[in-house]
């Protein structure tokens, strides 16, 4: 039973991505035919080449998202410390669920006359801010479950052997965390790097980046080119997904102290 669902899970998530790349290399598919009847190469040449200038949304996606997800995870797990340890904790957390609660699109629009102010409008830089407004809040709620009573007794006793404050943060506290801290990096990165709404509006058309580029093509009725931006967006979830298992089926491993006690 188990077995079945895994391979009906595994065919769900392959299947689209299958038929993606299909899309993308079919140069003649016509009904009722299962398969394409030619194929073809010439867009992921283009890619390669830049020619139709997917390669450089896609260095510019990646940059983007990279740096939001570390600027959301460096700033999210100090953050996450103060809120789980103040005196109004549930308050704190219901209101950083806020940009949550609001559509990205009604979000998008309040930050725009902000940005226009600040002249961020149509610049890389503006759209990664605005998408580390839900990647911060994101962060700080992921990673405020780590900061729990067992956590505190090791810091204690750390403090107790003698640890300043920096070796805490470092030797005991980002070694602990550093599980959470992976997949708190990858969720952030992924919220950047599917972000279309908010790129559109604060972007102004001025920031290409691949979910940009894909609703372009779409919308002019490429389909091998959207089929192919389609491709490259779903290859980091997919990779998210492995990583996250590892890293969760490790953390959650019994250490082999445990099993000999």
């Amino acid at each position: 039973m188990r077995r079945g669902l895994a391979v009906f899970v595994a065919l769900a998530l392959l299947l689209p991505l299958a038929l993606l790349l299909m899309l993308s290399l079919a140069r003649q598919w016509m009904w009722p035919a299962l398969l394409p009847e030619q194929w073809q190469l010439r867009v992921w040449r283009d890619l390669l080449s830049d020619t139709a200038g997917i390669g450089s949304a896609v260095g510019r996606s990646v940059l983007m998202a990279v740096g939001v997800g570390i600027a959301a995870t460096s700033l999210g797990f100090p953050t996450s410390r103060q809120v789980a340890r103040h005196r109004r904790r549930g308050r704190l957390l219901a209101l950083i669920h806020l940009p949550y609660a609001l559509s990205p699109v009604v979000l998008g629009v309040s930050l725009l006359y902000m940005f226009l102010k600040w002249h961020l409008a149509g610049h890389m830089a503006g759209v990664m801010l605005a998408q580390l407004v839900f990647a911060y809040a994101y962060a700080v709620i992921l990673l405020s479950g780590f900061w729990n009573a067992h956590t505190d007794a090791l810091v204690d006793l750390a403090r107790t052997l003698g640890a300043e404050r920096r070796q805490v943060w470092w030797r005991v506290l980002v070694p602990m965390a550093m599980p959470m801290l992976s997949v708190c990096l990858f969720q952030t990165f992924l919220i950047s790097w599917f972000d279309y709404p908010l790129t559109l509006l604060i972007g102004s058309g001025q920031v290409q980046t691949l979910t940009i580029r894909l609703f372009e093509y779409f919308s002019s009725g490429d389909i091998r080119l959207a089929a192919s931006c389609a491709v490259l967006l779903m290859l980091p979830p997919l990779l998210a997904l492995l990583v996250n298992h590892r890293l969760l089926s490790h953390s959650a491993a019994p250490h082999p102290d445990t099993l000999d006690d």
